[in-house]
């Protein structure tokens, strides 16, 4: 409306126009909360304890359909007030569209302080082929691991963990599989063990990771009944590389393969029973072999202790068995932790810690009143030469996964006291798909959506990063997780169904 043909004047011209651009604001913020709240979303959908939404998604939403019915009726009465006082639609059309600009970078900013932080997948790697393939273990090598080592069945594959890039790849021998590998790698050499079909696992490479080149092979007399791939049958210290065979130990040269010493651990009684290796680490200059017998009756086993550099015995301890074992397994080298578990089911079913070397173990149940621990993942075909443990030691406490009584899968973490075998704390997570050390004195568990960081110390949530929404669910339970610098990096079992290796950012 206008008077004497003129527009009018005064504070309510003054107004009108910045009122429009704080309309076009509002309806700009609806909109880039709509675009921003709804692809947030993993997968198109959310919701529940298996797939939350991520922070802030709620309120983003809410604050976007709000924003829709207040911005589009404050700008519609904007827009008539300032037509009102000066006629023509070109101008109100421009301070709307400056209110939308304007609005979009604060916008963005309340977006991310809503959300919190998240993990995205960055990248991925190409599927396995062939598809029958599995992984077995996995290494990491470099500064701040900027490369990780795939060990499938019939070749190691090597990775750029910034982003997913194949860097070398060294195939197995034709018609043998993986059967063995090193738990870490020692100046850049890892050790990986071969076996042809039901044949034991005899054939032994030195490689140098860093290139994918092996620098050396030996042949050995295979433990029998490791005809499939199995952990800790392969060890390296300092320049020694270790491997187990039929009798004992076999020791070479880390960077040459050639023979160091040897020791023989069979024994053969009278009364039928024999005793043969069964596990190997080594660190801090010390090889530690589990030996286990049987008899007709039940079983027996010892821990003995040699030195790397001579192969000399430097101690022996009895196990507290009296059945034959069904699960050996070395959780820590250092300090020594050992995952026992008796064919008998009123034997020994735990985790045995030794704060004295020369004393008796301390015992920390698998099952007990309030919980079962769940130290291995329900995985039966993938990572059997280094297995993707749900247990982790730092410092003197053991963290390691664990389900509530009556409860089929793994919810909650606990950490337990090496030293006495006290329950320390436990976190309540609602499942567990991996777990991983996050740096001194703290744990990373992944699952339900979510990266948590826990203090190994007492279980209290840590770090500017924890409950980090994850915005993808290409990864399995019992996958490895593995810290790369920046990024995380998710190495699956089975590399057809999901990506070998993702990296999340």
């Amino acid at each position: 409306m206008v008077e004497d043909g003129k527009p009018r004047t005064g504070w309510g011209a003054v107004w009108a126009g910045p009122a429009v651009v704080a309309a076009g604001a509002l309806v700009g913020l609806a909109v880039e909360f709509h675009v921003l709240g709804w692809t947030s979303i993993p997968g198109g959908e959310c919701g529940g304890d298996s797939t939350p939404c991520p922070e802030g998604t709620t309120p983003t939403l809410l604050l976007a359909f709000l924003l829709t019915f207040v911005g589009l009726g404050v700008l519609a009465r904007a827009f008539q007030s300032f037509t009102e006082r000066r006629p023509g639609k070109a101008v109100p059309v421009a301070l709307t569209v400056l209110g939308v600009l304007l609005a979009l970078w604060p916008g963005r900013q309340a977006y991310l302080w809503m959300r919190g932080p998240v993990l995205d997948a960055s990248w991925q790697a190409g599927p396995d082929r062939p598809a029958t393939v599995r992984a077995q273990g996995v290494w990491t090598v470099g500064r701040d691991a900027s490369t990780v080592v795939r060990v499938r069945d019939d070749a190691l594959v090597s990775y750029d963990s910034h982003g997913g890039d194949r860097r070398w790849t060294l195939r197995a021998p034709v018609r043998q599989s993986v059967c063995g590998m090193s738990e870490r790698v020692v100046d850049g050499v890892g050790l990986v063990a071969f076996a042809r079909c039901r044949k034991p696992c005899d054939t032994v490479w030195g490689v140098d990771t860093r290139t994918g080149r092996k620098l050396w092979e030996r042949h050995i007399k295979g433990v029998a009944r490791f005809t499939s791939a199995s952990d800790s049958l392969l060890a390296a210290d300092r320049d020694v590389a270790v491997a187990l065979t039929d009798t004992g130990v076999q020791a070479y040269g880390l960077a040459d393969g050639r023979p160091r010493w040897s020791a023989d651990l069979h024994r053969k009684h009278r009364d039928g029973e024999e005793c043969a290796p069964n596990v190997v680490s080594a660190t801090g200059g010390t090889t530690t072999v589990v030996v286990t017998c049987e008899t007709a009756d039940g079983g027996s086993g010892r821990l003995v202790t040699l030195d790397d550099a001579s192969g000399k015995q430097r101690g022996s301890l009895a196990l507290p068995v009296e059945s034959p074992a069904e699960t050996v397994m070395v959780l820590s080298a250092d300090p020594f932790t050992l995952l026992l578990k008796e064919s008998d089911k009123r034997g020994v079913a735990a985790v045995l810690s030794y704060p004295d070397p020369a004393g008796d173990p301390v015992r920390i149940p698998l099952t007990g009143d309030d919980e079962d621990l769940m130290p291995l993942p329900d995985t039966y075909d993938t990572f059997k030469a280094r297995p993707a443990l749900w247990a982790t030691v730092s410092g003197d406490t053991l963290v390691v996964a664990g389900a509530e009584p009556g409860a089929s899968s793994a919810d909650r973490v606990s950490g337990y006291a090496l030293r006495d075998g006290r329950h320390l704390w436990h976190a309540d997570l609602g499942e567990v798909a991996a777990l991983a050390p996050a740096g001194r004195g703290r744990v990373a568990v992944l699952g339900n959506g979510r990266l948590r960081t826990l203090d190994t110390a007492n279980g209290h949530r840590v770090g500017e990063d924890d409950g980090t929404a994850v915005r993808t669910d290409r990864y399995a339970t019992g996958g490895q997780l593995l810290r790369a610098g920046d990024t995380w990096v998710v190495v699956n079992g089975d590399g057809t169904n999901g990506p070998p290796l993702l990296g999340l950012r």
